[in-house]
């Protein structure tokens, strides 16, 4: 209080250009905010990078998994996406990865998760944080992420899946986080993938058989394996064990 009236004593051209170099130094300190900012996004995308081989291009059946709430036209995120990686610097479990600059049919730099090796806890903070419309924000709720988030659906596969081999396995409806509404245990404790799938890939993260008996289908479009950077349709990979 004691400045302001200081401040209003003094003449109005002193009090305009004090008002000036406020609006300076703050729009200064905010610039270099943001740079720090950007900065530690781009330190996320660094160590997070994919490495290997770029997936063929044209390939229609390599579906990458996005973070939460990411549009199912994958042509229209990667649109929004402006490369940040903020989504990255929040993530709860580290899951969120990021296409090297020459893996451009995904679009370069953009997220996606390779749930294989970590699966999407549902923490939601990527959405509240993205700046765009890439990621539309979702509350930590339960009841709002069933009802908002569908990342791709989860698919069996009969052929490697224990449980149709004889063998009670359960590991993908254990570690589901919607049991009974995502995935249920069916006769002989055969998996059955259920509306309620978000597509978190905790099913695959834990899923015992290698390659996965579970995996994680986005846009209708058969599901995708990243390993080590390199991403290759389910049926490439089979035709390389089958040799």
């Amino acid at each position: 209080m004691k400045e302001q009236k200081r401040l209003r004593k003094l003449p109005r051209s002193v009090r305009r250009r004090i008002a000036r170099t406020a609006r300076h130094v703050q729009s200064r300190r905010m610039f270099i905010l943001q740079g720090v900012a950007l900065l530690g996004s781009g330190g996320a995308i660094a160590s997070r990078i994919s490495g290997g081989v770029a997936p063929q291009a044209g390939r229609a059946d390599l579906a990458p998994v996005r973070p939460p709430t990411a549009s199912q036209d994958d042509a229209v995120f990667q649109d929004r996406c402006i490369r940040c990686g903020l989504c990255g610097t929040v993530c709860e479990n580290g899951c969120i990865r990021y296409f090297a600059l020459h893996q451009t049919m995904h679009g370069a730099l953009t997220p996606y998760l390779d749930v294989r090796r970590r699966s999407c806890t549902l923490c939601m903070r990527c959405t509240q944080i993205c700046p765009t419309d890439a990621l539309r924000p979702v509350e930590d709720d339960l009841d709002s992420i069933k009802a908002t988030v569908r990342m791709g659906l989860a698919t069996v596969d009969p052929d490697r899946c224990i449980s149709y081999q004889g063998r009670i396995c359960g590991y993908c409806h254990d570690a589901c986080p919607f049991p009974g509404e995502a995935i249920r245990l069916v006769s002989q404790g055969r998996p059955q993938v259920l509306d309620g799938c978000v597509g978190c890939g905790r099913c695959v993260e834990q899923c015992p058989q290698y390659p996965t008996a579970i995996d994680v289908a986005t846009n209708g479009k058969r599901p995708a394996v990243i390993e080590q950077g390199t991403t290759l349709p389910l049926s490439q990979t089979q035709d390389q064990e089958a040799t």
